[in-house]
């Protein structure tokens, strides 16, 4: 759809974002949108982009924080949200070391906690809200009042695993299709890139343990998503060196220097490359820094990963389920997304480079792990 008829439909539909997106006290610069207020709302994506399959690669939609609900914070990804905006699915990822970031808090194992949050979904999904994705094909290419968005099971953290493979087979009968093996824990499998601040990460491991690479043997055999966000350079090195399966980074960001001390979260490009040489895919976040405070920012960082990756290795992968506040001007919630693509259309990605980040090189992933 990248000219002719398609290219006119696409022109038009940006037009209608710009017009929906003008009101008193609205701004759209470079692709920067600062509300007016929170009632006024950009229509959903097919009425302004066409056929673009939207999908998370992280998030946690109505995330049960196992906190009382004075404490809840205002999601930034919500069912809802992954309706009126028109995403098809989404990771639904449950938090697999929240004893050990809470400190104390909750009093439960990572096992526990983890089953405890899987199972808040299974009543969205006994009830029809979402769709359980077990394979590629059931992820829906559209939704609709009566069709419900797609929800990949996940677990962010392989804690609750405690390095025993055949828990990985437990947790695939349950539905759970990927796993980010390592959070804020050097854990039975690996080390992080950087700690939640004042929890203690514990020792390290020096990368990749031997019961990590079992468990990344396991969920290879069983049609698994190996996802290495989170895990440090070396942890990724020897991952990637083992891996018949493409590998996801679900959640990050450029780390314009090859510090790893100073990127923390942020990936370099060495790190990058090798995800993308196992034709896996990196996924962006919407979390800003100091060189990355715009929609036109991330879009012009998306535009540096397409040249150095390929446009194939990058997608979108929100992190959605915290508070707002410290993403990129104008973004609240997923529902702004409309303003990132709008962005990357004028920093001259194709509709058919903004379908493929935002859902298309995931699921062609999909495709490739978990059919």
């Amino acid at each position: 759809m990248g000219t002719g008829v398609g290219q006119k439909k696409f022109e038009m539909n940006r037009r209608q974002f710009l017009r929906y997106s003008a009101c008193g006290g609205v701004s759209l610069g470079l692709g920067n949108l600062i509300s007016c207020s929170e009632t006024i709302r950009i229509p959903k994506v097919n009425a302004l982009f066409g056929d673009i399959q939207i999908i998370d690669a992280h998030a946690h939609p109505d995330w049960d924080c196992q906190c009382p609900a004075s404490e809840r914070p205002p999601y930034t990804s919500t069912i809802k949200y992954m309706k009126e905006l028109g995403m098809v699915a989404s990771c639904f990822a449950a938090v697999g070391d929240q004893v050990h970031w809470r400190r104390g808090r909750l009093r439960d194992t990572e096992y526990g906690s983890t089953m405890t949050q899987l199972n808040w979904w299974k009543g969205d999904l006994r009830s029809g809200k979402i769709k359980l994705v077990l394979k590629a094909s059931d992820v829906p290419k559209a939704i609709g009042p009566d069709s419900p968005p797609g929800a990949i099971l996940s677990i962010e953290g392989g804690d609750p695993l405690e390095g025993k493979p055949e828990r990985v087979n437990e947790f695939y009968r349950y539905g759970v299709r990927m796993i980010t093996l390592i959070h804020y824990r050097n854990n039975e499998l690996g080390d992080l890139m950087a700690s939640q601040e004042g929890v203690p990460p514990g020792p390290r491991n020096n990368g990749l343990t031997p019961a990590g690479r079992k468990v990344v043997e396991r969920m290879q055999e069983l049609g698994m998503v190996v996802d290495v966000a989170h895990a440090d350079s070396a942890t990724l090195k020897q991952i990637a060196e083992m891996t018949e399966r493409p590998l996801l980074d679900s959640h990050t960001s450029l780390c314009p220097v090859e510090d790893l001390v100073r990127c923390r979260r942020d990936r370099t490009w060495k790190d990058m490359e090798l995800v993308a040489k196992t034709g896996g895919v990196v996924c962006t976040w919407s979390f800003a820094r100091k060189f990355r405070i715009t929609f036109m920012d991330w879009a012009r960082e998306i535009l540096q990963m397409k040249r150095r990756l390929g446009i194939a290795h990058v997608g979108l992968g929100t992190d959605g389920g915290w508070p707002p506040g410290d993403s990129v001007n104008g973004y609240r919630d997923i529902r702004d997304l409309t303003g990132l693509m709008a962005a990357m259309k004028d920093v001259g990605f194709s509709h058919d480079e903004i379908a493929a980040y935002m859902g298309g090189n995931l699921l062609g992933l999909l495709r490739s792990c978990i059919s």
